[in-house]
């Protein structure tokens, strides 16, 4: 899911979010793309928030009372389809609903709740012949322009335009117990012709994002995993004019996940920003999520 903002113009447009959210990001979690059995359905519910005092531009910090808090909530649905002995497809749906509040520096920014874009997905997992089943999958996401948006405010959890997102993963398991979890995806977006109170026409570059999680499976029950990610890229201009405003954010994760009941499974996982050259810098962020499987 994305969240976009809008600061004063000496600060800049920036745009940034959640799912599982980090800068207009699709997160994966450790095990994410470790296939579900033909015919299984996943129902999940993510409760995220995270908090944000530091505010860069081009690498330099020019406020450490610029406050966001993001309080975020996702429905999830995955059903799974045998596409043959050996690749399964996910088609899934994720809606989020959230409020964003601004403070400090940034209290001219106000607040807004509101949901999200409706995101559609379709990954197809393949279980490759390797010594312990590695598991490769390629994953087209499709951002629908359903969210709140109101060109007036500058805090939306809509976009109001269409984002495409293609995200590749890859997992090796070493053996039972270790396992390396990777993702690197690419986005492309419509142009949002609605920006701003004069409607202005908004145009973000092509974005990419790398993940790799380092993951342990104390049990079948139970398992750990640590690692991160780095975002580059998509700098924006309105109506012709550079925003000079590229990403280049680097986050951190750890996480765990138990099985409650042979359907019911919760995870945690807790992060923040390391690096940041544009934007907020999350200082502190926790995601839960509850999946039911049937």
């Amino acid at each position: 899911m994305s969240l976009v903002t809008r600061v004063p113009r000496h600060l800049g447009f920036i745009a940034f979010g959640c799912c599982a959210a980090q800068a207009q990001a699709l997160e994966i979690a450790a095990g994410d793309y470790e296939p579900l059995p033909a015919g299984m359905n996943v129902l999940m519910l993510y409760f995220q928030h995270a908090e944000s005092s530091d505010f860069y531009q081009q690498g330099d910090k020019v406020s450490d009372r610029f406050k966001l808090k993001t309080d975020v909530s996702l429905l999830r649905y995955i059903h799974s389809i045998s596409l043959g002995e050996n690749a399964v497809v996910e088609p899934q749906f994720i809606l989020p609903y959230g409020r964003l509040h601004a403070s400090g520096d940034a209290g001219a920014l106000g607040q807004t709740t509101g949901t999200g874009d409706l995101i559609l997905g379709s990954p197809v997992k393949w279980t490759l012949g390797t010594a312990n089943n590695d598991i490769f999958s390629l994953a087209p996401y499709l951002y629908v322009p359903t969210g709140s948006y109101d060109r007036n405010d500058a805090l939306n959890l809509g976009e109001n335009r269409w984002r495409l997102l293609l995200q590749g993963a890859y997992i090796h398991h070493f053996n039972a117990q270790w396992a390396l979890d990777t993702a690197a995806d690419v986005s492309w977006f419509s142009h949002n012709n609605d920006y701003a109170s004069d409607s202005a026409t908004l145009k973000q570059k092509t974005r990419y994002e790398y993940q790799a999680y380092l993951r342990y499976n104390l049990s079948a029950q139970t398992q750990f995993a640590v690692g991160g990610g780095r975002i580059e890229g998509g700098k924006t201009s309105v109506n012709g004019i550079d925003q000079d405003d590229r990403a280049d954010t680097t986050y951190v994760r750890v996480m765990a996940t138990q099985m409650l009941t042979p359907s019911v499974q919760m995870q945690i996982d807790a992060g923040r920003d390391i690096n940041v050259e544009q934007g907020f810098k999350e200082k502190a962020r926790i995601n839960l999520r509850l999946a039911k499987l049937f």
